[in-house]
C-alpha cells in the first residue's frame, strides 16, 4: 500500500502570473518537494487540470477555461474524477485564489442575498475551501452538499496579483525539508487574546494545555508588555483577537501606547521555523496583494496627492507562509468567538491545535477539528447554528496538509520499512473511518425554512426573556444597539436517528425555531464588530431551550 498526495493546481493560471523564466524557479522547486515525499513514502502525483495530455494519462477531461480561467466548479469535478482514479489521502491546492480558486458560496445568515436588517458583514460572500474538502457534488442551493468536509486538504498558496515567486518557493523549500519534532519543541506558546475575551481566552489555553497564566492580553495590563514580543518565537501560536479585511495587523481593543495585537513586519523579526499558527481573528487566513493593503496608496491616487506610491504591509497569513510556519489555520471573512465561553472559531482552532500536539499531520488535525465540533454539537442534542455553520465554511488550513509537526517516537528507535506500509494502512483506515463519520453527520444536518410572519412578531418578547438569561451582556447589547425588532428566525427540522443505528434513516425529527439579533459598532480604532444574541425554542410551546450571546472577532 501506498500514501497518494494530489497536488493540483492550473497551468495556464500560473503560466501568465509568473512567465516561463520565474515558473522554472517554482517547479525546481516543486519537483524537490515531491522528491522528499517520496523519500517519507509519500507519492506526490502533481496536476494541472487544463493540461489535456496530463488529463488523458489519468482518464479525466480536461478543465476548459472561461475566459481564460478555470472556474472552480470545475475544477472541484475534476479532482472528484482523479480521486476515483488515484484514492488519495491528502490534497493540495496548488497555489493563491487566482491559481486556484476559492468557491465563493451565500452567507448563511443570508442565503437569498436581501436581508436588509442584517449588518453589511453578516450579508458578505464566503470565500472557501470546503467544497473541495467534500466528496459530494457540489450544489450552491445546497449549504449541506459541501458543510461537512470528508477529505483531508490543504492549500499551498503564493501570492495574490504578485509575480514574486519567493512566496509560494520558500514554503515548498520549508515543506521540502521539514521534520518532526518531540512535543517539547512546542511547549512555548505564543498565545494572545483581547481583553474582553479573556475569560474564554484562559479556556482554550486549558483545551491545549498550557497555562492560562501565559496568556498574552491586548491591550496589555502593563507598559512592558512590548518585552514580551520575543515570545513570538515559540513555535505554537494561537491568537484569538481581531482582523479586517486587507488589513496586515490583528488588533485587540485599542490601547494609547500600542493600538494592535500583532502586525506582520514584527512578526518577521521573531518567527521560527516549524511554527504552527491557528487564529480566532476575522479575515485571519486572507491573502491580497500589498498593493491593495490597508495604508497602501495606488499609482492613481499618489498621482492625485502629488505623492509616490506606497505598499502596503504584508498578509499575516503570508508573512507566516512565507517566513517559518508549516501550517496556518483561520477564517476567510467575520468569525466568531465567544468572550466568557469557547464558541465556534474557539472550538476549531483549539481542537485543531491540541490535535496536532498529539501528533497528526495538519491536516488530518484541521478535519477532525471541524468534524469533530459538528459531532459534539449532536452529541449535546444541539441543531448548529448558523454562526457554527460559518464557521465550517470559512475555515480553511494554509499549508502542506501531510506536515506533522510533532512527533512521539523515541530515541535511537529503529523504524525499518515495514513501517511506511503500516502507515498507509493506518492512514486508509482513518480516511474511511473519517468518510463514515462525515456520511453520519450529514444525515443528522438541519433542514431550515423560513419562520413565519407570526413567529417573527413573537421575537420581540423572546427577546425580553433572552435578556434576562444573559443579564452579564445587557451593558453590550446597548453598545451595540441590539434592537429586539431587527431580528432574523429560521425554523429548522433536525433528524433523530434510531438509537444506537446510525445508518438507519431518520425515523423523525425534532422541530425549533432559531432567533439571531445581531447590532454592529465602529470600535474606537474603526473595526467594525458584531454582537448576536442567538435562542433557540420549541417552535409549539415557545420554550425557550437556550441562548447565548457571541461576537465577531
Amino acid at each position: 500500500m501506498q500514501t497518494v498526495k494530489l497536488s493540483v493546481t492550473v497551468k495556464r493560471a500560473l503560466e501568465c502570473k509568473y512567465g516561463r523564466i520565474k515558473l522554472k524557479e517554482i517547479e525546481t522547486a516543486r519537483k524537490a518537494w515531491i522528491a522528499a515525499d517520496a523519500r517519507r513514502g509519500i507519492r506526490t502525483v502533481h496536476v494541472e487540470v487544463d493540461n489535456s495530455a496530463l488529463m488523458k494519462k489519468y482518464g479525466v477531461k480536461p478543465v476548459k477555461l472561461v475566459d481564460g480561467k478555470a472556474p472552480a466548479p470545475r475544477i472541484k469535478r475534476a479532482i472528484d474524477a482523479l480521486w476515483k482514479q488515484l484514492a488519495p489521502d491528502y490534497l493540495v491546492l496548488f497555489g493563491a485564489d487566482d491559481i486556484v480558486p476559492m468557491f465563493v458560496v451565500a452567507n448563511p445568515f443570508d442565503p437569498e442575498g436581501d436581508n436588509n436588517e442584517l449588518p453589511p458583514k453578516m450579508r458578505e460572500k464566503v470565500p472557501t475551501d470546503n467544497p473541495y474538502a467534500s466528496s459530494l457534488p457540489f450544489r450552491s442551493s445546497d449549504r449541506n452538499s459541501y458543510l461537512v468536509p470528508d477529505r483531508v486538504i490543504g492549500r499551498i498558496p503564493d501570492m495574490v496579483s504578485e509575480s514574486d515567486p519567493a512566496w509560494i518557493v520558500r514554503y515548498l523549500n520549508r515543506a521540502t525539508n521539514w521534520e518532526p519534532r518531540s512535543v517539547d519543541s512546542y511547549m512555548k506558546t505564543y498565545a494572545i487574546c483581547s481583553y474582553r475575551s479573556s475569560r474564554a481566552g484562559e479556556k482554550c489555553m486549558k483545551y491545549i494545555a498550557r497555562p492560562d497564566s501565559k496568556l498574552l492580553l491586548s491591550p496589555p495590563a502593563k507598559d512592558h508588555w512590548r518585552s514580551s514580543q520575543h515570545r513570538l518565537s515559540a513555535r505554537l501560536h494561537m491568537i484569538k483577537c481581531h482582523g479586517q479585511a486587507g488589513d496586515p495587523k490583528f488588533y485587540g481593543e485599542k490601547a494609547r501606547n500600542l493600538p494592535y495585537a500583532i502586525r506582520s513586519d514584527t512578526l518577521r523579526t521573531y518567527l521560527k521555523s516549524a511554527t504552527v499558527v491557528g487564529t480566532m481573528c476575522c479575515y485571519g487566513a486572507q491573502i491580497f496583494s500589498p498593493a491593495k493593503a490597508v495604508g497602501a496608496t495606488t499609482k492613481a491616487v499618489a498621482k492625485a496627492l502629488c505623492v509616490k506610491p506606497k505598499r502596503g504591509g504584508w498578509p499575516v497569513a503570508s508573512t507566516y507562509l512565507r517566513d517559518g510556519a508549516l501550517g496556518f489555520v483561520g477564517p476567510t471573512v467575520t468569525a466568531y468567538a465567544g468572550d466568557s465561553e469557547m464558541m465556534s472559531a474557539d472550538w476549531i482552532v483549539a481542537a485543531y491545535l491540541n490535535s496536532v500536539l498529539g501528533g497528526a499531520s495538519i491536516g488530518r488535525a484541521f478535519l477532525e477539528s471541524k468534524q469533530d465540533y459538528l459531532r459534539w454539537l449532536n452529541q449535546q442534542g444541539q441543531a448548529p447554528g448558523l454562526d457554527e455553520e460559518l464557521t465550517l465554511i470559512e475555515y480553511v488550513l494554509l499549508g502542506d496538509p501531510s506536515v506533522t509537526p510533532v512527533t512521539y517516537r523515541l530515541k535511537g528507535l529503529v523504524t525499518p520499512g515495514p513501517k511506511i506500509a503500516l502507515a498507509a494502512e493506518e492512514l486508509q483506515t482513518r480516511r474511511v473511518g473519517r468518510a463514515r463519520l462525515a456520511h453520519g453527520l450529514r444525515n443528522l444536518l438541519p433542514e431550515r425554512k423560513t419562520a413565519t410572519s407570526a413567529k417573527r412578531a413573537s421575537a420581540k418578547k423572546l427577546f425580553t426573556r433572552a435578556k434576562k438569561i444573559t443579564a452579564k451582556d445587557i451593558k453590550r447589547f446597548a453598545e451595540f444597539a441590539i434592537k429586539p425588532s431587527a431580528v432574523h428566525v429560521e425554523r429548522v427540522h433536525t433528524p433523530l436517528h434510531a438509537p444506537g443505528d446510525p445508518k438507519k434513516a431518520a425515523i423523525k425529527s425534532r422541530q425549533s425555531l432559531q432567533y439571531y439579533w445581531s447590532g454592529q459598532r465602529v470600535s474606537s480604532d474603526g473595526q467594525e464588530q458584531i454582537c448576536l444574541l442567538k435562542a433557540e425554542t420549541d417552535p409549539k410551546t415557545g420554550k425557550l431551550w437556550r441562548t447565548a450571546v457571541i461576537h465577531s472577532s
